[in-house]
């Protein structure tokens, strides 16, 4: 090899190791997480009222097939529409989570729930009349 290619060959190296630094920050630059703008706000109740399993049935239309939104390991999600025409969400959990520890079962799958970060789940204490 010639004094002149081994040059050249240094100069590319440089280059194209310059240019994958450039590649790199640029990348990071675009890809690094920017706070989500929620466009629509949605009224969110901070305490939950307390139901009876009958009036839960009549709006669940007797947890019809039909009516499932989703179903996970917990439990299956139905959409009732209560006597008033409030629409909301039922959450009916897997009678084996709550029987297999007769008295802590349900106590602590409902516990777990409201552990959950999320707008439409209501916090522990307040599901049973705690503190605000």
């Amino acid at each position: 090899m010639a004094h002149g290619e081994i040059i050249a060959y240094d100069l590319v190296m440089v280059l194209l190791s310059i240019s994958f630094i450039i590649l790199g920050v640029v990348l990071i630059i675009l890809c690094r997480k920017r706070p989500v703008e929620i466009e629509e706000t949605l009224p969110i109740k901070l305490c939950a009222r307390a139901y009876s399993l009958t009036d839960i049935d009549v709006a669940t239309d007797g947890f019809n097939h039909r009516r499932i939104l989703g179903k996970g390991r917990l439990g299956i999600v139905y959409a009732a529409v209560l006597s008033n025409g409030e629409l909301v969400a039922v959450k009916r959990i897997h009678s084996r989570l709550v029987l297999s520890n007769a008295g802590f079962g349900f106590s602590t799958v409902v516990k777990s729930l409201s552990l959950a970060q999320h707008p439409n789940i209501v916090p522990y204490p307040r599901v049973f009349g705690g503190p605000r």
